[in-house]
Formats: structure tokens, C-alpha cells, sequence
């Protein structure tokens, strides 16, 4: 995302659109199409949905398709769209003017609570709760979609609530975000819940390779298998010095002291290389605690001997494998216990940086902490 002219989320949601078969761009997605497709065969669709699964795996690739869907003007028999009508192109384009889209500015850490009901000024006469409620254009129907829908504070999640409880006829609100446990129960109680999962490594690599533009040295394969399920993890690694730097990390993650070598100086020195933007720096200190995560994870499947489906990384393993060697001694209880204990505190972590912590201090504490979690000193579950 760093280097990157626009997110890698929406370079992954409106890559290779295909105008004969739309929900081909569509990976590992199966039930969920064909769920929507009994839905609307049977005029069952609700007003809200919740979205839910990790970053990066296609969520509002699906709904900007679902939208392409129900607004296609020469929509053919089936769950498809013409592709080729002005409706599609427009729902492409983002400029279909019964398809509203809301996210969390680049500078905030919340969705501002003006975008659904207008500013001070203009309270309920502008926003997405207004703009929702008037008569459709041209498609018959209204259409909102709602990314980061993580990142509602109680009174933006409170300005929606006439729209949850009173939807306008012909409506469809679609929310997007990372699992349920993130959503205000304001939020929750009044959406249908649909899970997505991760994808493979093969299909992480399948739309790799369809993106002309991408420009690396390192092997899509490597990216595809370190990236978790998630294209737009996958793209954040392309650049070489993010990858690079993920393998220093999980390096001295291995060691279990972490904050040795002054370590905590590179990773500032890292997070500051992404310029000036203090979006691009922040997401920065978010990826590498996913990176860190990722290594506790697996670290507590080893130790409890959980079956890890899809391809394993080898740098990764290998670094789990140091771990696991400073962590025989205890027992297995406890094992796990640390690697629980570290993940929430990198939880913890991005709380942190989602909160404008300064970003030395925060680096330097997380990684004491951790190293003494690894070395279990420090149990705080």
C-alpha cells in the first residue's frame, strides 16, 4: 500500500473486471454466490448485510458486484450482469447514482459521522441516511455500501439506527468488515451476518498473476504463500522493502528478545521510510504487528499440534522452529499461554496506533513486552 498511487484494496476490488462473466474475478467465493442467488431467485434479499472475514480476500469486490447485479439494466437470465450496459459501467466507474459509497477517510481513525447524516449545517439533509431514503434515479433500487465498518464509533453507529430499524423500500445497505467481535452491537444486531474465508495460496497467486501492472522481484509464488489469504497483503509485500523487513522481524522474534540491537530504532526507521503521510506510516506499524501475529499463531498451532491447512512458508517456519526451541522447557500449558499473551498484546498495539499513539514510544513498549511474554515473564491474558 505504501508506494502505491491507491489503496491496494481498491486496486484488488476493480482489477480485471470481466464483462462476460462478472463473478469470475470472484475467488473462493462459491457459497456465498450461490446464497445470493437463492436469495434473489426466491425475492427474499434483505435490506442490511454484514460482510465479515479478513482484509484483502474480495469482500467488496462481491458487493460491488452483487450492486452490478441488481442495478444491470439488460440484466440476463441468472445471478449475472450484461457488463456492458451504462448501470455496469457506471457501478464499475463508482459514479451509479443510486450506488452510494462511504469509508473511513485516509486521516481519521473513525467514520465521521457527517458522511451519513450531513454536517452541522445540514444535519439530515445530506449523507448516506438521507441520500438512501430518496427515489431511485434510474436503477429502482437504492444501494449503499459501508467499508470499514470496524471503524464506527457510537455516534456514527447511532446516526444509522432510523435506517437499520426503518429501511427505505427497495433499499440494500451492505457493511464491510474484519469479523463480528469488531462491530457495535447497534451494528450487529440489525444486519444478516455473511462469513467470508481466506483464500489459498493458489488463489492469492491466480490474481497475482493478473495484474499487469505489478511490478516485483520477488517470486509471486513466495508472495502468494506468505500473505495469509489476503491479495491485498500479497501487494503490500511486493515492495522489496517491506518484505525484507518482515523477515528482520520474525528474525528477532525468533530470539525471544526482540527489543535487543536497539531493534525497536529500525522499526521507527521503517515506519518513517513511508514518507510524510501519516495514513502510509500508520499502516506501516499495523502491518508489521500482522506479520508478529501471524508468527505467534502459528507458533500456538505447533505447540498444540493443530493441523494448518494450505501451503507453510519456509523463512516463517523456520523462525517458529528457533522459537519452539527456547520454549521446551516449559510446559505445554504455558507455551501456549505466551503465544496468546503476545498476540493480544499486539491486539493491544494496534489499539495503540489507531489511537495516534507517538509512534517511538509505542514501538519500544510492544517489543519488551513481547520479549518478555516470549521468555514468560509477563502473563497479562
Amino acid at each position: 500500500m505504501d508506494s502505491l498511487t491507491i489503496s491496494v484494496s481498491e486496486k484488488f476490488a476493480f482489477a480485471n473486471l470481466k464483462s462476460n462473466m462478472p463473478w469470475s474475478s470472484v475467488l473462493n467465493h462459491d457459497s456465498q454466490i450461490q446464497r445470493f442467488r437463492q436469495t434473489i431467485e426466491r425475492d427474499r434479499l434483505a435490506n442490511t448485510y454484514l460482510f465479515v472475514g479478513p482484509s484483502g480476500i474480495g469482500k467488496k469486490r462481491f458487493a460491488q458486484q452483487l450492486a452490478e447485479v441488481l442495478l444491470c439494466e439488460n440484466r440476463p437470465e441468472g445471478f449475472e450482469s450484461c457488463g456492458t450496459c451504462a448501470a455496469c459501467q457506471q457501478v464499475a466507474a463508482k459514479t451509479h447514482p443510486d450506488l452510494m459509497w462511504v469509508s473511513k477517510p485516509d486521516d481519521s481513525p473513525i467514520i465521521p459521522v457527517k458522511l451519513f447524516i450531513g454536517d452541522k449545517e445540514h444535519r439530515r439533509q445530506e449523507g448516506l441516511c438521507h441520500d438512501i431514503g430518496l427515489k431511485p434515479f434510474r436503477g429502482g433500487r437504492k444501494i449503499a455500501i459501508i467499508d470499514d465498518a470496524d471503524c464506527f464509533n457510537q455516534e456514527g453507529a447511532n446516526s444509522l439506527l432510523k435506517t437499520l430499524e426503518e429501511p427505505p423500500p427497495k433499499s440494500l445497505l451492505i457493511l464491510i468488515g474484519s469479523s463480528e467481535q469488531q462491530q457495535l452491537p447497534t451494528i450487529l444486531s440489525r444486519s444478516q451476518v455473511i462469513r467470508f474465508d481466506a483464500l489459498s495460496s493458489e488463489q492469492v497467486l491466480t490474481i497475482l498473476q493478473r495484474q499487469a501492472d505489478l511490478q516485483t522481484e520477488i517470486p509471486l509464488k513466495d508472495l502468494a504463500i506468505a500473505a495469509e489469504g489476503s491479495v491485498e497483503k500479497a501487494l503490500r509485500l511486493a515492495d522489496q522493502e517491506v518484505f525484507d523487513f518482515r523477515r528482520l522481524l520474525l528474525k528477532q522474534l525468533s530470539s525471544c528478545d526482540p527489543a535487543q540491537r536497539q531493534f525497536s530504532k529500525s522499526v521507527t526507521g521503517f515506519v518513517e521510510a513511508a514518507g510524510k503521510d501519516g495514513f502510509k506510516k500508520r499502516n506501516r506499524m499495523l502491518l508489521i504487528a500482522d506479520f508478529a501475529v501471524r508468527f505467534f499463531r502459528l507458533g500456538y498451532q505447533r505447540l498444540m499440534q493443530i493441523e494448518n491447512d494450505g501451503d507453510q512458508e519456509v523463512f516463517l517456519s523456520q523462525q517458529v522452529d528457533v522459537a519452539m526451541r527456547h520454549w521446551q522447557n516449559l510446559d505445554l500449558p504455558m507455551a501456549g499461554e505466551i503465544c496468546g499473551t503476545a498476540i493480544d498484546r499486539c491486539l493491544d498495539f494496534q489499539r495503540h496506533v489507531l489511537a495516534n499513539a507517538n509512534t517511538a514510544n509505542a514501538v519500544e513498549a510492544w517489543l519488551i513486552d513481547l520479549g518478555q511474554i516470549c521468555r514468560g515473564q509477563l502473563m497479562c491474558r
